[in-house]
C-alpha cells in the first residue's frame, strides 16, 4: 500500500512539472527559452523517465486548455524589496548628501569558485547608508567596500575599484566605475554578472548595465563589454542552491527553521548539520528540477554551534555537489 502511494505521488509529481513546462512552451518569452534550453542541458539520460504516448498527449491537450491560469516566473529571488531609484536620467554620485538620510537595505552578490563547477553568485542583504544615488549606488557602493558576511563568498573585483557615476535612462544603468577587474575570462564574466545582477536586484526597473572605466569601454582582454549588459540566465549564473536561513553567525532557537532557494534535480536539495566534523542532522527539501524556488523545512537540535550543507544529488549516481554552508548557533 505504501509503495503504490509514493508511486501515485511520484506520478502525481511529475504530471504536474510537465502541465507547468508544457504551459510553458505555450508562450515562450526570452526567459522562457533560457529557462528550456537550460532543462534540456541540465537533463541526464541516466535518470529520464518516459511517459506513454498516450497519456503524454493528454497532458497537452489539457496544459492547452489551462494555460492561461498557468504561470511561473524561475528566476524571482527571494528577500527584502528594494526601494525604487530616482526617476530616470538622473546622474548621480555615492556620496551623502544632506538628502540621502538614514539607511537603506540592498542587495548584494558575490562570488564563490564552486568546485567542479566553477564560479557562480551568491547573494546577502546588507543594511547600509543612504547616498545620493539611491539604492543602485548604495549597493554598488557595498559591493565594492565591505566584505560579504558569509566567509565563502567573495568578490574578484580589486579592493581599489569604487564607484565613480550612475546614470539611469529607461530600462538602462550606466554604471562609471574607477577600475576593472584583471583575472581569466570566466571570473572576468562572474565579476561583470555580479555587478549586472547587484544593479538589477536594487532596481527592478533596471534590466541591462552600460559599463564604463573611467568613462571608458572596460579595458578587457577577453571580451567586448561596449554594449549594455543583460543578466545571463540563472541556470548557470547563480548558485544553485542559497541557504536564505539560518543566516550566516545566527543564533536561533529550536526546532531551527530551514529556508533554502534552489534548483536540483527533481528538485532535491539535501540538507546536512554538522558539529564540527560530526554529522548530527539530516533532512530535505524539495525545490524545482529546471527553475529556481524558495522550500523550507525545521530541524530539532539541542544546543550548540552547527554549520548547515546544502547540496545538491547528481542525479545519476547518488553523489553529493555541496552548494552552501552557514554556521549558526542554537541557544
Amino acid at each position: 500500500m505504501n509503495e503504490r502511494r509514493d508511486d501515485d505521488e511520484i506520478l502525481g509529481a511529475r504530471l504536474r512539472r510537465v502541465l507547468g513546462e508544457e504551459a510553458d512552451l505555450m508562450i515562450p518569452s526570452d526567459d522562457g527559452l533560457q529557462e528550456i534550453r537550460g532543462r534540456v542541458a541540465q537533463e541526464r539520460p541516466g535518470r529520464r523517465w518516459l511517459i506513454p504516448v498516450a497519456a503524454a498527449a493528454a497532458v497537452v491537450l489539457v496544459a492547452a486548455g489551462a494555460a492561461f491560469v498557468l504561470t511561473r516566473d524561475d528566476t524571482t529571488e527571494p528577500g527584502p524589496v528594494a526601494t525604487p531609484t530616482p526617476s530616470a536620467s538622473a546622474s548621480v554620485t555615492p556620496t551623502p548628501s544632506p538628502t540621502a538620510t538614514g539607511s537603506v537595505t540592498v542587495p548584494v552578490y558575490y562570488v564563490v569558485d564552486v568546485p567542479d563547477v566553477g564560479p557562480r553568485l551568491y547573494r546577502e542583504f546588507h543594511s547600509v547608508p543612504a547616498v545620493a544615488g539611491g539604492p543602485i549606488a548604495a549597493a554598488v557602493t557595498q559591493l565594492f567596500g565591505d566584505t560579504a558576511v558569509d566567509p565563502d563568498y567573495t568578490s574578484p573585483w580589486p579592493a581599489s575599484t569604487r564607484l565613480l557615476s550612475v546614470t539611469t535612462s529607461g530600462a538602462t544603468a550606466t554604471v562609471d566605475l574607477s577600475g576593472f577587474v584583471s583575472v581569466g575570462a570566466e571570473f572576468e564574466s562572474a565579476a561583470v554578472q555580479q555587478l549586472v545582477y547587484t544593479v538589477t536586484a536594487a532596481d527592478d526597473s533596471i534590466s541591462t548595465v552600460r559599463l564604463l572605466v573611467n568613462g571608458a569601454t572596460p579595458p578587457s582582454g577577453h571580451s567586448d563589454w561596449s554594449a549594455p549588459i543583460g543578466r545571463e540566465p540563472a541556470l548557470g549564473t547563480i548558485g544553485n542552491v542559497w541557504i536564505l536561513q539560518p543566516e550566516q553567525g545566527t543564533t536561533v532557537g529550536s526546532p531551527v527553521t530551514i529556508r533554502v532557494y534552489g534548483t536540483g534535480f527533481e528538485g532535491n536539495v539535501p540538507l546536512k548539520v554538522f558539529r564540527g566534523t560530526t554529522e548530527v542532522a539530516a533532512t530535505f527539501v524539495t525545490t524545482e528540477m529546471g527553475g529556481f524556488r524558495e522550500a523550507s523545512t525545521t530541524l530539532a537540535v539541542p544546543a550548540g554551534t552547527y554549520e548547515l550543507r546544502a547540496y545538491n544529488d547528481s542525479g545519476e549516481d547518488g553523489s553529493l555537489q555541496l552548494w552552501d554552508t552557514k554556521d549558526f548557533t542554537v541557544r
